[in-house]
């Protein structure tokens, strides 16, 4: 009804949110035996819940439930780190690989300034975690992680000893970008990485 909409409007323009209030478990002592135990079982079952958000749901004020998390319950709010994605072939690989390079410097000594090491970006409009808003409250750092699956890349570039080569964007002839395959790749290769090393070495 309009009377209950007006309500939900009111609400949300005095306390920011259209969810209902809940009062502090202890008015006098926020700080009291009762809201940390409160405190500690809402973290127990949401640690990513925001400050603003939990004190909302808890009837706390912001500065009470900051003093809880860190003087009380000993929190600290840890940033989720974003990895790569890795197989189990991979360590193998990984492992293979490091072996073959210090076989080739042992060999030649400058082997290490002839290597290049290229990445490619990819910019993406949206499905991202944003680890800047994103924390996880705990006494201890949970480590978690959240892994990417590989992804086409977009921009691509070279680096080694001797500086950066590229970038390299990946367009089709009208300038748009595209997701890279295998031929798209190795025609970046041949027409740009190649010619740009022929023309430093």
């Amino acid at each position: 009804t309009q009377q209950t909409v007006g309500k939900i409007v009111k609400k949300f323009e005095k306390t920011g949110s259209v969810t209902d209030i809940v009062r502090p478990v202890h008015h006098r002592n926020a700080r009291s035996a009762e809201n940390i135990a409160a405190v500690s079982e809402s973290v127990a079952d949401d640690s990513n819940l925001s400050i603003p958000r939990r004190a909302q749901h808890l009837g706390l004020s912001y500065g009470s439930l900051w003093r809880i998390l860190h003087l009380d319950l000993h929190f600290h709010p840890y940033k989720v780190q974003l990895t790569q994605e890795l197989k189990p072939v991979d360590h193998g690989m990984r492992r293979k690989y490091a072996d073959w390079v210090l076989e080739q410097q042992a060999v030649d000594g400058d082997f290490s300034t002839k290597i290049f090491f290229s990445d490619e970006a990819h910019f993406s409009l949206g499905g991202y975690v944003n680890k800047q808003n994103c924390r996880i409250w705990g006494n201890e750092n949970p480590q978690v992680s959240q892994e990417r699956p590989m992804h086409p890349g977009k921009v691509w570039c070279a680096f080694w000893s001797g500086g950066v080569i590229g970038p390299y964007f990946f367009e089709n002839d009208e300038g748009i970008t595209v997701t890279v395959n295998s031929q798209r790749y190795g025609r970046m290769i041949t027409n740009f990485f190649w010619p740009e090393i022929e023309d430093i070495l």
